[in-house]
């Protein structure tokens, strides 16, 4: 560990299920960037291989504590970690992915000159065995990158049409209260899902995988953190080791698969969150304005075009007068081409 024991303090929480190939690896790459008064808390949930021998190799490390349950899916573990934090800042890490060296300081630096940040988001070093894999993901995350910086509040832009302000759980860190808001949402969350065997066949999608939690943890923590109001900031400079294998739960899937179980989780996700936090439903047109006129938009031209053309239904679904959307479409417009 190293000594600075500055503000922000960590908890990093790391979820395992049957990963003891990369475990230690995962385990090592934050252990050793520890400072005083950080944490490690890891949720093994209910893993039967080796990953019980590995963990017992940690239990007694400063900082460390483990935490076991039944097997009950990642968005559960997560939920369970995150609630055991103890620290200002929750920092998420799969066990099949790792942290790269001076991440937590670059992310406590991030925090320390950004006093109105409450999400950091890294990107990522994609590795992976099977490189048409391995390419196809790193194309799909490089869709989704910002410049440096804050980004500002994408709350309708998440809640109207789901845009993911993120990256994958071992890219994300938050406020710890923010945190503690998110898995304060009902248990419907951790739900299974159940899709038939007939059409996990079409999909070509595992059956073991058809039987895992119907959420991932950063498609729950990164939609609700912007809906919540998260003023999120993006780390170009990479922060974690992405693995890409075959025991993946969805990046190795087909593109029809992934679509298939992003729409399936899309209603569920919407009654849940508006339910539960009592979200006013549609906004009022001076909130979608002010959104889409304030936050920076990702780097790639195409999906900049796509997230507009978002903004542009949801204004015509909004509360306001013909004349209020009118100017809002202006509005749109003319932000669109100081943009590019």
């Amino acid at each position: 560990m190293d000594s600075t024991g500055k503000y922000p303090s960590f908890s990093v929480v790391v979820n395992n299920y049957n990963y003891d190939k990369f475990l230690a690896a995962a385990l090592d790459s934050a252990l050793h960037q520890l400072g005083d008064g950080d944490e490690m808390v890891i949720v093994d949930d209910g893993s039967t291989d080796s990953s019980v021998d590995i963990l017992a190799l940690y239990e007694t490390r400063p900082g460390v504590r483990i935490i076991r349950q039944e097997n009950q899916g990642q968005m559960k573990a997560v939920r369970v970690g995150i609630n055991a934090a103890k620290a200002d800042v929750v920092v998420l890490l799969d066990s099949d992915d790792a942290l790269l060296p001076g991440y937590l300081q670059r992310l406590r630096d991030i925090y320390n000159e950004n006093s109105d940040i409450s999400f950091v988001m890294a990107a990522a070093d994609v590795r992976g065995s099977n490189p048409q894999t391995t390419q196809r993901n790193a194309n799909y995350l490089a869709r989704m990158t910002f410049p440096r910086g804050a980004i500002g509040k994408t709350k309708w832009a998440s809640l109207m049409f789901y845009e993911f302000v993120g990256t994958p759980t071992s890219g994300i860190s938050l406020h710890a209260d923010l945190a503690k808001r998110i898995i304060s949402m009902p248990d419907s969350m951790d739900a299974t899902s159940n899709i038939s065997s007939r059409l996990t066949k079409v999909l070509h999608i595992p059956e073991v995988e058809a039987r895992k939690t119907g959420f991932t943890a950063d498609g729950v923590i990164v939609r609700a953190a912007s809906i919540l109001g998260a003023n999120k900031f993006y780390e170009t400079v990479p922060g974690f080791v992405y693995r890409i294998h075959g025991a993946n739960k969805f990046a190795s899937l087909s593109k029809l698969a992934q679509l298939y179980l992003r729409q399936n989780s899309k209603k569920l996700f919407f009654k849940t969150i508006t339910d539960h936090f009592n979200i006013e439903h549609p906004p009022r047109i001076e909130e979608l304005r002010e959104e889409f006129e304030s936050r920076q938009y990702v780097l790639r031209r195409r999906r900049r075009i796509r997230i507009r053309i978002g903004y542009l239904v949801a204004i015509l679904g909004s509360q306001g007068s013909l004349a209020q959307k009118i100017a809002g479409i202006y509005a749109l417009i003319m932000s669109q081409k100081s943009s590019v």
